[in-house]
């Protein structure tokens, strides 16, 4: 199964040093051209996403049908629009995302999806990294992810932790 990731997995990854986790997980990780406009957007936080560690899984692809993208983009930003667009045309793609609405819309369209702790909870299974609170903390903190204090205990659940 192919992976397609939306911008702010990858942004938080970066940011908590984790983007190599995506390679040691997926063999690829293909984003749309759209999403990769938004990580060129994040350069004063994120510094040049391409050279970052772990980066050289993800690859741009083009989506082929603007019209779903448009139709998205009515309740989704563009970044989200294109990538669940992506996801559809590569056949059903896992899709890497954090945002609700953008999750649900996934789900309706018969999407699978996962989101940036969920990717933490996967590395600990596969034991890429020893705990996962430190990536999840690093995630409030460094990358001022908001993550409830319920799903942050329910990540930890999970983690066996």
């Amino acid at each position: 199964m192919s992976t397609v990731c939306n911008t702010s997995p990858i942004s938080n990854l970066i940011q908590i040093d984790a983007l190599p986790l995506l390679g040691q997980l997926f063999t690829q990780i293909t984003i749309p051209p759209e999403v990769a406009e938004e990580l060129d957007a994040g350069a004063d936080i994120l510094g040049q996403w391409r050279e970052a560690p772990g980066a050289t899984v993800i690859e741009v692809v083009p989506v082929t049908s603007r019209d779903l993208i448009r139709e998205l983009s009515s309740t989704l930003h563009g970044g989200e629009s294109a990538a669940i667009a992506l996801a559809l045309q590569a056949g059903g793609a896992l899709l890497i995302i954090d945002e609700v609405d953008g999750r649900k819309a996934a789900t309706r369209l018969g999407l699978k999806v996962v989101g940036t702790v969920g990717i933490l909870l996967r590395a600990k299974e596969q034991q890429l990294i020893e705990k996962a609170e430190p990536y999840l903390q690093a995630l409030r903190s460094k990358a001022h992810f908001w993550l409830s204090d319920k799903l942050y205990t329910h990540a930890l659940e999970l983690a066996g932790e």
